[in-house]
């Protein structure tokens, strides 16, 4: 079962998909940031689309586009799979 639950950067999931972030690459300041929008470990997120100039996600009732780079610090598991998801 633990090969289900591999997280994944969040612009690897299509369109429509609803994740949990499962935790955040990058330094301090990177991590800072993405909590500071909201997208922190636990945070379900739905993926809207991925393009190869950014990643559209909805959170907590905000719509964010997001670089394909800070995309990709942001690794998460499908919410189905995520332990404790409904």
């Amino acid at each position: 079962m633990s090969e289900l639950l591999q997280s994944k950067p969040i612009n690897a999931y299509p369109g429509g998909a609803t994740v949990v972030i499962e935790r955040l690459d990058g330094g301090c300041g990177c991590r800072g940031h993405l909590c500071a929008l909201g997208l922190a470990p636990g945070t379900k997120v739905v993926v809207r689309d991925s393009h190869c100039d950014g990643c559209r996600v909805f959170v907590r009732e905000s719509e964010l586009i997001l670089g394909q780079g800070m995309a990709e610090k942001i690794l998460a598991v499908p919410c189905r799979l995520a332990p404790g998801a409904d």
